[in-house]
């Protein structure tokens, strides 16, 4: 496998998108007023960006096996399909970047508890159960939830960990957001794909809805962090610098207008752009906080 087929296989902007989490929890663990651990974080950081990796390669290698993928209809990087890469190889480098990963977060373990083992190895099996296993969870309506609950929650709450040494109410409280809006991006996926999955027999949540009722979905789960950002100032969980989220509700909405236009092709990009430059707002709303 050469660099580019690497690249493809990782797929950049999931990557990008893993790094969301990953910033919201490290400026609460920043902001939370414990000793901070610059290096802990990085070392999270890693470890969060070697899975997403592992998970993209296992999800090639699982598309390919279930026949998902197929020519001239292929997945996100379609190395396998294409005869460019071996399947095998694909899974070995799923396998290897897990296990570099795992290697990673034991002195993770050691420096902050077993706690952070279990958030591990969670992360790890739904990364694998997502695309494997008599049932994949990619192919059932509840994928979006599963991989909002580990991007969101789980993922902020591990980097509030590692850089700080605790589990703080203030990470999960951020990490509603962060969650609406990984979901976001897989069922704009899931609705661009639409056709491909009931072919297929896939019956993720935009096929058992319809199209229709999955787009009002999608606009409830970004319209998410702007209710979250109004609810946090009324209630003085956050002080006015929450309300900076807002200034990603013109991009939200022509997000939305594009997609009831019909714009599925360009779906998954519109709506990962959304996720982080709001990602970004929350960051920077929490910086200034202190």
């Amino acid at each position: 496998m050469n660099a580019n087929q690497l690249v493809r296989l990782a797929r950049p902007p999931t990557l990008v998108a893993t790094a969301v989490p990953l910033m919201v929890g490290g400026a609460v663990a920043w902001t939370g007023g414990a000793g901070f651990d610059g290096l802990a974080l990085a070392d999270i950081a890693a470890v969060a960006l070697l899975m997403q990796v592992a998970t993209n390669a296992m999800n090639e290698y699982g598309d390919f096996r279930h026949a998902v993928d197929t020519v001239p209809s292929v997945g996100f990087a379609g190395i396998i399909v294409s005869g460019e890469v071996p399947a095998v190889q694909v899974l070995a480098t799923a396998v290897g970047c897990y296990a570099v990963s795992f290697v990673l977060g034991l002195l993770l373990v050691l420096l902050r508890g077993p706690l952070m083992l279990a958030l591990g190895l969670l992360a790890i099996f739904v990364g694998v159960a997502y695309s494997e296993g008599p049932l994949p969870i990619s192919s059932t309506p509840v994928g979006e939830v599963v991989v909002g609950l580990v991007m969101g929650p789980v993922e902020v709450v591990a980097a509030d960990l590692a850089g700080a040494g605790r589990i703080s109410g203030t990470a999960l409280f951020f990490s509603v957001p962060v969650a609406a809006l990984v979901a976001a991006v897989l069922l704009a996926n899931n609705l661009r794909d639409i056709d491909k999955d009931k072919e297929h027999g896939r019956r993720t949540l935009a096929v058992a809805v319809g199209r229709g009722a999955g787009l009002r979905i999608l606009l409830a789960l970004m319209l998410v962090p702007f209710a979250w950002a109004l609810l946090a100032f009324a209630l003085s969980v956050e002080s006015a610098s929450a309300l900076l989220v807002w200034l990603a509700s013109p991009l939200m909405l022509r997000t939305f207008l594009r997609l009831k236009g019909g714009a599925w092709d360009r779906s998954v990009p519109m709506v990962a752009g959304l996720y982080v430059v709001t990602g970004l707002l929350i960051t920077v709303s929490m910086l200034l906080r202190t």
